[in-house]
């Protein structure tokens, strides 16, 4: 989605994904829509990346807002037969296997080791790692984590308001000085 003053990218629905991002790009559009940012180069435009898993094809990580959806899995130890599927299926070597599989802090939330569980003993709820302020260009920064949240409509609220102080001080989100921390206080209020 390219329109006036934003390039705007969402991930392809694949076999990764956990989460349909089909559901926000209405919102996003809308939001869109009604800004009255524009730009007329590309370093000028508000970029925004929407990932449906940690895999994050649309590179959240180097846009001015971007989305992350990710699960935190939890193991249902009633239905666990310890087959280690699970173990095998992890690429991020997350998974200590004992008696059942515990989970360790490389894990990134893939989703993985649920997929490959034909006994559905790992479940695992849908968040989003929300990031801000990420550019390329002559003094790149990856974009900051500001909020985790399971509420898809805390992903459009904070979208708005990355529009509205773009929108407020007349340049790109990420060429403001201190921009994450006013969109802290912004969505404080």
């Amino acid at each position: 989605m390219s329109q006036n003053g934003f390039e705007i990218d969402f991930c392809r629905h694949c076999r990764n994904s956990l989460f349909n991002l089909k559901s926000l790009e209405d919102d996003i559009a809308s939001t869109v829509s009604h800004s009255s940012h524009t730009a007329k180069k590309s370093h000028e435009k508000i970029k925004a990346g929407f990932s449906a898993c940690p895999n994050a094809c649309a590179s959240p990580q180097i846009r001015d807002f971007g989305v992350i959806a990710f699960i935190v899995p939890e193991l249902i130890p009633e239905k666990c037969v310890s087959c280690g599927k699970c173990h095998e299926a992890c690429r991020e070597k997350a998974l200590e296997f004992k008696t059942h599989p515990e989970f360790n802090d490389r894990c990134i939330g893939c989703g993985d080791c649920m997929r490959a569980c034909e006994h559905q003993a790992i479940k695992g709820k849908v968040r989003f790692r929300l990031l801000a302020g990420g550019r390329l260009g002559r003094h790149p920064e990856f974009a900051q984590i500001f909020m985790i949240t399971d509420d898809p409509s805390d992903i459009k609220k904070a979208f708005e308001s990355v529009v509205e102080i773009s929108e407020k001080h007349g340049k790109r989100f990420s060429h403001i000085e201190g921009c994450v921390d006013l969109l802290y206080s912004m969505l404080e209020e």
